[in-house]
């Protein structure tokens, strides 16, 4: 048979190869196919989950009236994960139609105690809620429900040592740029999340005080503190869009439609991206 097989020639690329070498080609490779390259093959199903979520109307109409303000319904984004997540808001831009994000927040009195570093909220505590800017050109924010004679708005932005060397009020009309300040001590060495007080671990407070414990270089009368309304979570407000979403917790706004006096009746689409 090997006499056979040597004897026969094929021509391969104008080449007489013998027909017996071909054949040792193909055993030997049949036999390096059969050879065993790895120990073992592992399969791995990769599951991946969204820590984010969004909830509320996501199709959404709203009824304005040229020259009014306008609200859409709550769109709320939380964060499931164990990391916070950064997101951005944006909208559809009219020159006619300016759309800012706004959220509500409970301000509400606690009880006083200098000693210690979380104050309790009493059950029968007094509160109002305020309506704030979250994305927008500027920062704005106004009483909605409990508003009082001779109380104001303010941005306290605290110190390194807080109780020690008390912040100064800042003023809703004194507030540029976005919140929290970048050299508030709650953007980063107080955490409120370690403390169990807020699932916003940083941010900005926003208090409601007598215009009247506002002092002249802007420290507040201490004195009053028992009348003073607190914060009951932290906020942000950024023009860009850029908002933190902090662990187990979420951020929900609704869209408000300024519209201009002028603008004829018709439809005008706005879209809200959440990036």
């Amino acid at each position: 048979m090997r006499q056979k097989l040597m004897g026969k020639k094929v021509r391969i690329f104008g080449k007489q190869i013998p027909v017996f070498v071909l054949v040792l080609i193909a055993v030997v490779g049949l036999v390096s196919a059969g050879v065993l390259t790895y120990y073992a093959l592992v399969t791995i199903n990769v599951h991946v989950t969204q820590p984010i979520q969004i909830t509320g109307e996501q199709t959404q109409s709203v009824e304005c009236v040229s020259g009014g303000v306008c609200y859409g319904t709550d769109i709320t984004v939380s964060n499931t994960g164990t990391t916070e997540k950064t997101i951005k808001l944006s909208s559809t831009i009219y020159d006619n139609i300016k759309t800012t994000l706004v959220g509500e927040l409970e301000l509400t009195k606690k009880t006083v105690d200098f000693g210690n570093p979380v104050w309790e909220i009493p059950e029968d505590a007094d509160k109002v809620k305020v309506q704030y800017t979250l994305v927008g050109d500027k920062f704005s924010a106004k009483v909605v429900e409990g508003e009082l004679p001779g109380y104001e708005l303010i941005y306290y932005k605290d110190n390194s040592d807080r109780f020690n060397s008390p912040a100064r009020a800042i003023r809703l009309s004194e507030i540029t740029g976005n919140l929290p300040y970048t050299d508030d001590a709650n953007v980063d060495e107080y955490n409120y999340c370690t403390t169990g007080e807020y699932k916003t671990c940083h941010g900005a407070k926003l208090w409601y005080v007598p215009s009247d414990a506002i002092n002249s270089d802007g420290s507040l009368d201490w004195s009053r503190a028992d009348e003073f309304f607190y914060e009951t979570f932290l906020i942000q407000f950024n023009s860009d869009g850029n908002i933190i979403v902090y662990p187990d917790s979420s951020v929900t706004f609704k869209p408000q439609f300024e519209v201009n006096t002028f603008l004829p009746t018709g439809d005008y689409p706005v879209s809200i991206t959440i990036a």
